[in-house]
């Protein structure tokens, strides 16, 4: 059982938009969101499915942030419900990455058009519980790294 100490005190506080560094593709401003449920969502437009000729694996081709053209193994893909009945299928990729000053490895992110949003990254809920592992204070902003502490 977890005490109010280590469920409070001991839990890194992040702010409710981070930076965070994507491997090969660099830091991207990132929004938490707590409700999200599903996978964490990087952007990318101009989504080509295919197939690696020499491995036979399936792959996804997208433009990104600084119309960088990316080329991933496909790890999943997801339907996603976007209203009226309407469903789009998204690829699913694995990414290292560092937020916070931790590195993680082989991160899933479904891909995904956020040209409209101001925030090319949304961090889901199940990667701030199980990876993150913390406390998100939507009044601030890019406090990941600078060790905050509560008081009790």
């Amino acid at each position: 059982m977890t005490n109010f100490k280590q469920f409070f005190v001991e839990k890194n506080i992040f702010g409710l938009i981070e930076d965070i560094f994507v491997d090969g593709i660099g830091t991207i401003s990132s929004k938490l969101d707590t409700g999200n449920g599903a996978y964490n969502v990087l952007h990318g437009e101009d989504i080509e499915f295919g197939e690696d000729k020499k491995t036979g694996e399936k792959i996804v081709r997208f433009t990104t942030i600084n119309s960088m053209r990316l080329e991933k193994p496909t790890e999943d893909t997801i339907i996603i419900n976007i209203g009226e009945g309407n469903t789009i299928e998204r690829p699913v990729c694995l990414f290292d990455c560092i937020i916070g000053g931790k590195k993680f490895k082989s991160i899933p992110f479904s891909i995904s058009n956020r040209s409209t949003n101001d925030h090319k990254v949304l961090i889901g809920k199940d990667f701030i519980k199980n990876e993150l592992d913390a406390l998100i204070d939507v009044a601030l902003n890019n406090v990941a790294d600078k060790k905050l502490s509560v008081d009790v």
